[in-house]
């Protein structure tokens, strides 16, 4: 029981490191400005990819959490497999916002924090459950893509190739879910996925 409640700890502190890691990691401020983005133009690119750099800091914290308490051993190895993909993306749009000159929200810790909340919540439903639950997240992730890609300046090809690029990881990840054994999701679920998601894209996209 003891050394139960040590390896409790162990992973808690892990999973603090983790976090850590992904809401410190600093952008790099000598990456030359992309001025093939008229400055015009500039602000809506930055805001764009601040939503989507926040969407790949939750999408980290909704992996991670699941994987915390599923009891499943294949479960939670895919799902850290889908969470190191995922981290290539948290980069790319990091990076994105470097080159135009952006910052990242500054709600990113409380964000990180109530997705890993929501994570851990779906790992101790069922199998099935759970798996649906990152279904429908990749789902909804994908139709945002489609929606913020149209969002973006004509000029700013640099960010559209990296949000097509993310689109396509998100729907390989869609049809690992499913291959697996997820079940759809009830439609209030979904629903309320979707609401507040678009207040955090809302938010995020103004701080």
């Amino acid at each position: 029981m003891i050394m139960k409640k040590v390896e409790i700890m162990d992973l808690f502190i892990s999973e603090v490191d983790y976090a850590l890691s992904v809401l410190t990691r600093k952008g790099n401020k000598n990456i030359p400005t992309d001025d093939s983005v008229d400055k015009s133009n500039r602000k809506k690119s930055i805001n764009v990819m601040r939503v989507n750099h926040m969407g790949e800091v939750c999408a980290q914290a909704l992996y991670r959490g699941q994987a915390f308490t599923t009891k499943d051993k294949g479960i939670r190895e895919k799902l850290y497999e889908m969470c190191n993909e995922e981290k290539n993306h948290l980069d790319l749009c990091r990076e994105r916002l470097d080159e135009l000159g952006g910052n990242s929200s500054i709600l990113n810790t409380a964000w990180y924090t109530s997705s890993f909340l929501l994570g851990c919540i779906a790992g101790v439903t069922s199998k099935k459950w759970g798996l649906g639950f990152i279904e429908e997240t990749e789902r909804q992730v994908s139709s945002h893509l489609d929606e913020y890609i149209e969002k973006l300046p004509d000029d700013d090809k640099r960010s559209r190739e990296i949000l097509n690029q993310i689109k396509v990881d998100e729907e390989r990840h869609k049809e690992s879910a499913r291959e697996i054994g997820s079940r759809e999701l009830p439609d209030q679920i979904k629903s309320s996925m979707s609401f507040f998601s678009k207040i955090m894209k809302n938010l995020s996209s103004k701080m």
